[in-house]
């Protein structure tokens, strides 16, 4: 991500697997960023694939719940510390839909929530489920295979038998999803916005 922003701007990946918006409230961690961040910084906030995970109870925040985490924690508690909340709407899985040929609406429940909450707040969004669906419109469902953990036998020694994971991405999709939230951050009248630089596709 940072380098698609100037020398001027450091990127702190506070991110970690396995967590919703409510977990990583529950465990600490927005906390620990709040005891850190000040006036001046931003804060990108993207959560829904872990929350959606109704199978799992450690994960799982239903729409409504994670709605109320975006707005109270995150957003507002960021800015009481005089720092800029970005809502960021999850990614995009690798979800191909055979009839339209396009990819589906990941999570839509949880997009919907998102954008509710930061229109509501008049919060910053950058909309990544729709400019990563565009995207994987564009190299289509084969091409989408070599951005995603799409693995042969052999291909890497941590995986011997090969993956098939439509979740993850490979080094090349992480970067290429960071394109694009740089590109959209460049447009949103914010003052980070004129440190970003060349979004190119790689």
């Amino acid at each position: 991500m940072s380098s698609y922003f100037t020398s001027n701007i450091t990127v702190a990946n506070r991110a970690i697997g396995g967590r919703s918006s409510r977990s990583f409230i529950e465990q600490g961690r927005l906390a620990a960023i709040h005891e850190v961040i000040k006036p001046g910084d931003y804060l990108f906030v993207q959560f829904g694939h872990n929350d959606a995970t109704a199978g799992n109870a450690e994960r799982y925040t239903p729409p409504a719940d994670y709605k109320e985490y975006l707005r109270d924690d995150y957003i507002r508690t960021t800015r009481e510390l005089g720092a800029t909340p970005v809502v960021v709407t999850p990614v995009s899985r690798r979800s191909y839909n055979e009839s339209t040929g396009r990819f589906n609406v990941s999570f839509p429940a949880y997009v919907d929530a998102a954008k509710a909450v930061a229109q509501e707040e008049g919060a910053a969004l950058v909309d990544l489920s729709a400019a990563s669906r565009s995207y994987l419109d564009v190299i289509g469902v084969e091409g989408s295979k070599k951005i995603f953990l799409w693995l042969n036998a052999g291909q890497y020694p941590n995986f011997p038998n090969g993956l098939q994971d439509n979740t993850h991405f490979q080094e090349r999709g992480a970067v290429e999803m960071a394109r694009l939230v740089a590109r959209a951050v460049a447009g949103l009248g914010l003052p980070l916005s004129g440190e970003v630089v060349s979004v190119s596709a790689a």
